[in-house]
């Protein structure tokens, strides 16, 4: 049996990140945030949604498209790094992953709010006796053990292997995953806007999916949502964006109503200015997008924000789908001003 090997321990210096190093603890600086927030559900492993390696460039050029300076995504399960290899291309940064739900920053307006932790990382090496090790009475070239430890000799020196461990000091991004219950997850990051050094969390959610029938279910999961991302926004303004399942338009909007009570807003109904709203932002896969104005897909806005511009991207022509149609759901684009 091998005996224990000793660890050596090395401080190391800070090791440089290529995240922006930002405070979410320093005081907000003045003025309003404007920000644009896409959420798009790409359907990208879900039954019925097709092949994905047909679909994927026309899905990151409407992102590029949007210009969003957030990105949220939904059912991005086995093509995330993909998708995200693409939109790298167009100065996107994936910021946060639960999964099934990712989110990018566009890098030239945002970035990702950081603090120091430490990583170890350890090595098999060649120690080498140092003079606190008395060697005179050892005899080359066999190997000799001394308080366990087995020694070699080289021809040059006597050694032994041993773990050399690295302390680095890094920069991690804020940003993590919330199990909602059943299969609704979501993905947060803290992210804050270059111009005017504000911190905001952002939130990506996928709810259950169905009508009426799951309302109340919709409604727990929201509830922690809430919960979850009031723990870690340490009292940061919060935006919500994805596929919520539930709609204004539906007879249940539970997630609306528990989202309202809690202070926050859909944009949809905020927005100075809408477009495409006689569609369906689930739009589905047939030769003409789904009408009648239910949009599941949707982004609420805290206390004090505002929208000026709500939009829902369907591309038609002589009133068919443009093929090829990315996902079974259009992505809803919000321009917004945050407090």
């Amino acid at each position: 049996m091998r005996p224990a090997r000793p660890v050596l321990l090395v401080l190391a210096a800070l090791v440089v990140s290529t995240l922006v190093v930002m405070s979410p603890t320093a005081a907000q600086a003045g003025g309003r945030s404007s920000v644009t927030v896409l959420t798009f559900n790409v359907c990208g492993h879900a039954q019925g949604c097709g092949s994905w390696d047909r679909r994927e460039t026309a899905i990151v050029r409407r992102i590029v498209a949007s210009g969003a300076d957030v990105v949220n995504v939904q059912e991005v399960w086995g093509v995330l790094d993909r998708l995200g290899a693409r939109l790298a291309a167009h100065g996107y940064v994936a910021v946060a992953s639960s999964g099934n739900e990712g989110m990018f920053a566009k890098s030239s307006t945002m970035a990702p709010v950081t603090t120091a932790g430490t990583v170890r990382s350890c090595t098999d090496q060649r120690i080498r006796a140092g003079p606190e090790t008395d060697t005179n009475l050892w005899v080359p070239p066999r190997r000799h053990v001394e308080n366990g430890v087995v020694w070699y000799w080289d021809g040059t020196g006597w050694f032994h292997h041993g773990e050399v461990c690295v302390d680095e000091v890094v920069q991690t991004p804020q940003s993590g995953q919330l199990a909602l219950g059943g299969r609704a997850s979501s993905a947060w990051a803290m992210l804050q806007v270059r111009r005017t050094k504000k911190t905001y969390l952002f939130v990506s959610a996928h709810l259950t999916t169905g009508k009426d029938s799951v309302a109340r279910k919709r409604s727990k999961e929201t509830a922690r949502l809430l919960a979850g991302t009031a723990a870690v926004a340490q009292g940061r303004p919060r935006v919500f964006a994805g596929d919520f399942n539930s709609s204004i338009q539906r007879g249940k909007d539970t997630v609306g109503r528990r989202l309202r009570s809690a202070g926050f807003t859909d944009s949809y109904t905020e927005a100075s200015s809408r477009a495409a709203v006689r569609y369906n932002s689930a739009t589905g896969y047939g030769k003409k997008p789904k009408v009648g104005g239910s949009h599941i897909d949707r982004v609420f806005l805290p206390r004090g924000a505002t929208a000026s511009r709500w939009s829902l991207d369907v591309k038609v022509r002589g009133k068919k789908s443009v093929r090829p149609i990315p996902s079974d759901h259009s992505p809803v684009r919000v321009s917004l001003v945050l407090p």
